[in-house]
């Protein structure tokens, strides 16, 4: 290796980013990953059999990828806010709901 040459080690979200960004600086990078895919938290998998639906149990980090990793990459997506932001279910059969902004449906939830 040279000293223009990087090895990332790591094909996860963090490592990808920090490829591209030293890639984007001039570097030659080299990125290494153990495991037969990238993506690390971004990647989904099939969880019920017969089901066609692919589930991530990392997806909400989604929301924490800062916008200016999206405009600095040229990457092409959006993300839409959802109205409620968790909801947990209780023994009593009626469960935590908790919306974005602090609302009626919230506080009942608590009651």
């Amino acid at each position: 290796m040279t000293l223009s040459e990087v090895l990332v080690v790591g094909g996860g979200h963090n490592g990808l980013v920090a490829s591209c960004y030293l890639a984007q600086a001039g570097l030659d990078v080299h990125l290494i990953e153990a495991r037969d895919e990238l993506g690390g938290a971004t990647t989904s998998k099939e969880v019920f059999k017969g089901v066609g639906a692919r589930l991530s149990r990392y997806s909400y980090l989604v929301s924490l990828l800062p916008d200016q990793i999206v405009r600095d990459l040229g990457l092409n997506f959006e993300t839409i806010g959802r109205e409620i932001s968790s909801f947990t279910p209780t023994s009593d059969d009626r469960g935590l709901l908790i919306s974005r902004q602090w609302d009626e449906r919230t506080e009942r939830s608590f009651r």
